[in-house]
């Protein structure tokens, strides 16, 4: 009913607004809690209008309609951090403030690795760093459970990021101090501003357990609780119920039952055409060889980290096909049986030896939270 969404909605509002205040320890979530955990249809919780099966893209340049973006907090009442190198400790220290099962959002650039625990990022949403030299831009929306890294340059100008406190489609909405463009973090483009229309440019990430990450990259830093001045063992994920409850998100979005709403996919966007991955299918088959909007893909799912790599699979001139191979981490194109390892999509012999697959950023992200901005998302099934 009405008053049941917003019930529903006064809870999450409090959620968000009590974010940066929230003590305790809460249970760690993990992946595999999160994907199999009870989920419910979004019609449950929202106007059950059909979905459009033809073309309904944000174009560049977009013009929000009245009604469409919700403000939910207040302008930085969720807090953006502004990190330097003092905020990061080693691997060693960090895991004295974070358990092995803590969800991270890892990072690597030119050879320089990074983790932001979800369970404390949860309450700022948005890091603004620089990785590898490289000034970017973490955001993590609890409510679509999406983490997409940015480039925070753009048209040559390095931009700074905060919580504007808005929501589109019950995404994140982010804004930049230098022009005040909000910028949603799905369609990874300003809507509203000066750079209205502006694309930002995607840097691939994973999300995966701390432990996971830190034996993959030994050398790695993490965010850490106590160079910002809070305990670790006090610091809890406001959403953890919501993680694991039947809400899915705080506006409502149109119903799109082909998923349960909170099932999590993969979302690939390129050019007009937009395609999700349900992740159960992903950790069946393993591996997908696959073409969007002409450009042929492959996907991989790692059983250890929990997470999938997407790579375009041409090389030259020649588009692969990938089988699984006997070596763990390991997989071979059919084409000249060269050996390629799925992590860091090198080639470590055979005929491509030395080649790298060119890495695509495709977030994890919650189905009702993809199909309301991609509403004419295809959908990718295991039969086809």
């Amino acid at each position: 009913t009405a008053v049941f969404r917003r019930d529903l909605t006064k809870v999450l509002l409090l959620m968000v607004i009590s974010a940066c205040s929230s003590a305790g320890r809460a249970t760690p979530t993990t992946l595999v809690d999160i994907a199999t955990s009870p989920s419910t249809r979004s019609a449950d919780l929202a106007d059950s209008a059909p979905v459009s099966t033809v073309g309904d893209f944000v174009p560049s340049g977009y013009s929000l309609q009245p009604g469409e973006m919700i403000l939910a907090a207040e302008e930085d009442n969720i807090p953006a951090i502004l990190a330097d190198d003092t905020l990061f400790v080693d691997a060693g220290r960090g895991s004295n403030e974070w358990q092995s099962d803590d969800l991270v959002i890892g990072v690597a650039v030119e050879g320089d690795a990074r983790a932001y625990p979800v369970r404390l990022i949860s309450s700022h949403e948005i890091v603004n760093d620089v990785v590898g030299g490289r000034p970017i831009v973490i955001t993590w929306c609890p409510l679509c459970f999406s983490a997409l890294v940015f480039d925070r340059v753009v048209d040559d100008r390095t931009l700074t990021f905060g919580v504007s406190g808005y929501l589109f489609r019950n995404n994140l909405v982010m804004y930049d101090h230098q022009t005040n463009t909000y910028w949603s973090q799905l369609l990874a483009q300003g809507i509203r501003g000066a750079l209205n229309g502006e694309k930002l440019t995607l840097v691939p990430t994973v999300i995966t357990e701390w432990a996971s990450w830190k034996d993959e990259h030994p050398e790695t830093t993490v965010l850490s609780a106590r160079q910002l001045g809070k305990q670790a063992d006090k610091v809890v994920d406001p959403y953890v119920g919501y993680y694991a409850s039947g809400i899915a998100g705080l506006t409502g979005s149109l119903a799109d039952d082909r998923l349960p709403a909170k099932e999590l996919v993969v979302g690939l966007v390129i050019g007009d055409e937009a395609r999700a991955y349900p992740l159960p299918a992903l950790k069946e088959t393993v591996i997908v060889n696959d073409q969007l909007a002409s450009v042929p893909l492959l996907l991989l799912y790692d059983a250890d980290l929990q997470t999938v790599y997407v790579y375009h699979r041409k090389v030259g001139n020649q588009i692969l096909i990938f089988e699984a191979d006997d070596e763990v981490g390991s997989l071979r194109d059919v084409n000249t049986g060269s050996l390629w390892d799925v992590r860091s999509g090198v080639a470590v012999e055979g005929t491509y030896r030395s080649n790298r697959l060119h890495r695509l950023s495709a977030p994890l992200v919650y189905w009702f939270a993809w199909s309301g901005i991609y509403r004419q998302t295809e959908l990718w099934t295991l039969d086809g």
